[in-house]
């Protein structure tokens, strides 16, 4: 069946959260974070380390989780057992490389959210640590005025 152009295969429309659909989901957050961390690195946005602090807390919680998920996704990378005949080792090779290794698998998927969180934590930190910088610099400027 074809898509009809839109993007996902019949099977994603069935299951949003296929690998399929999830990793065009992360390629597309992964998008946002990268001009979250371009901004923080230019001082677009700043932010105070009280105000930033429970959103770093949900993605260290977030990374923590994607790692032990990782932990138990580890029997994707093994294929499974489907009989002792070329046939059977032909198509358990092709499932545990489509869960594991192809691009959009479950496993690289989990692995690029994980990364995505981590540098949106990074951004995070940058412009709580840019707000930090410039309130010291205010800070710094009142106290030379005021001698």
């Amino acid at each position: 069946m074809a898509d009809g152009g839109g993007g996902g295969s019949f099977a994603d429309v069935i299951s949003p959260f296929s690998s399929a659909a999830m990793g065009a989901a992360v390629q597309s957050v992964s998008a946002e974070t990268q001009k979250l961390i371009a901004a923080a690195k230019s001082g677009g946005f700043k932010i105070t380390p009280e105000g930033v602090k429970p959103i770093r807390d949900a993605l260290t919680e977030l990374v923590n989780d994607l790692t032990n998920l990782s932990y138990n996704t580890m029997m994707l990378d093994q294929a499974p057992q489907l009989g002792n005949h070329p046939y059977g080792h032909a198509v358990a090779k092709h499932d545990q490389k489509s869960a594991s290794e192809a691009e959009g698998s479950a496993t690289q998927v989990l692995e690029k959210l994980k990364v995505v969180a981590q540098q949106a934590d990074e951004a995070l930190a940058r412009a709580a640590g840019l707000y930090k910088e410039t309130e010291n610099q205010a800070f710094s400027s009142l106290q030379t005025k005021q001698a």
